[in-house]
């Protein structure tokens, strides 16, 4: 298959978030679990992933990011698994979804590479969960 540099880079970062994923979530046999990363001594924050829907191919998440004490940095991103690619792509941010790569509006005041920057967003959030979140169970 071939592939641009540009596309390239995005299914490293998508088949790269399967994995971490994968692993955060047991095999995907897990329909709901719960991290907890402690901030400081008293202040914790949560990232809960919830499964949305389920076929025999893809799996469609929510992971919220809910902060106690400070509202404005919770944050929802909702993305799909495919199971047989191999693959985890944002599908919405905040309830934005990015536009297809085929509208071609000078008005939308969206970037162009919206798409990329969110599946990188996840990229850090998994490795982040990765490595220092504590699972806690519910």
């Amino acid at each position: 298959m071939k592939t641009l540099p540009k596309t390239s880079t995005h299914l490293n970062v998508c088949g790269s978030n399967f994995f971490k994923l994968r692993k955060l979530l047991q095999g995907f046999k897990d329909h709901r679990k719960n991290f907890e990363k402690s901030i400081s001594k008293n202040e914790k924050v949560f990232i809960k992933f919830n499964l949305l829907s389920k076929t025999k191919h893809t799996l469609t998440y929510e992971a919220k990011h809910i902060h106690p004490e400070d509202s404005l940095n919770d944050f929802i991103i909702r993305f799909c698994v495919f199971i047989d690619a191999k693959m985890v792509e944002v599908i919405s941010f905040q309830g934005e979804k990015p536009f297809p790569f085929y509208i071609k509006n000078k008005s939308v005041l969206q970037s162009s590479d919206e798409k990329h920057q969110q599946n990188t967003f996840f990229f850090d959030l998994l490795e982040n969960l990765l490595t220092f979140a504590e699972e806690i169970i519910e």
